[in-house]
C-alpha cells in the first residue's frame, strides 16, 4: 500500500487543508479588521411565529364559531319543521272532518233532513214535466205539512 493513498495520508492532507484554510482566513481576518470591518455569521430571514399563531388560531376560532352558529340555526330549523308537521297533521284531519261533513250533507237523506228543517214539505203526489213538448204530466196538488214524511230521531 502506498502512502499517498493510505487513510493516515488522506486525513494528513486534509488536516493541512483545514490548517491552510484557517490561517488564509485568520490572515483575511486582520486585513478587514484593519479597514474596519468585522466578521458576522450569515443572515437568517425568519418568519416570527407569533403573527402565524395568532391568524391560525383566529382561522380556527371563526372556524368553530362558523360551526355552532350553523348547528343552531340547523337546530332551530328542525323544531319548526316538527311544529309545521304537527300543525300539517291537524290541518289534514279537520279536512278530512269537513269533507265528510259535506258529503254528508249532500247526501239525498241529508238534503231531506235540512228541507224538513227549513219548513219545506215533500209532496206525494209529483208532477213531471216532459221536455221535449213541454207538456205537464200529472195532477198538480199542493202539499200538506205532515202528511206523508215524518223526521227520523
Amino acid at each position: 500500500m502506498s502512502t499517498a493513498t493510505s487513510p493516515r495520508a488522506l486525513s494528513r492532507s486534509a488536516a493541512a487543508r483545514s490548517s491552510a484554510l484557517a490561517s488564509g482566513l485568520a490572515a483575511r481576518g486582520r486585513d478587514a479588521r484593519d479597514v474596519g470591518l468585522k466578521l458576522v455569521g450569515p443572515v437568517r430571514v425568519r418568519a416570527r411565529r407569533a403573527p402565524f399563531v395568532v391568524v391560525v388560531l383566529s382561522i380556527l376560532a371563526a372556524g368553530l364559531v362558523g360551526l355552532i352558529l350553523l348547528s343552531t340555526a340547523m337546530q332551530a330549523q328542525a323544531f319548526k319543521i316538527d311544529d309545521l308537521q304537527q300543525r300539517s297533521t291537524l290541518l289534514q284531519a279537520q279536512r278530512e272532518q269537513l269533507a265528510t261533513e259535506v258529503d254528508r250533507m249532500q247526501s239525498p237523506s241529508g238534503l231531506a233532513d235540512r228541507a224538513l228543517s227549513e219548513g219545506m214539505v215533500p209532496n206525494a203526489n209529483p208532477v213531471f214535466l216532459r221536455l221535449a213538448d213541454g207538456k205537464v204530466i200529472g195532477e198538480p196538488v199542493p202539499a200538506e205539512p205532515d202528511t206523508n214524511v215524518r223526521r227520523a230521531g
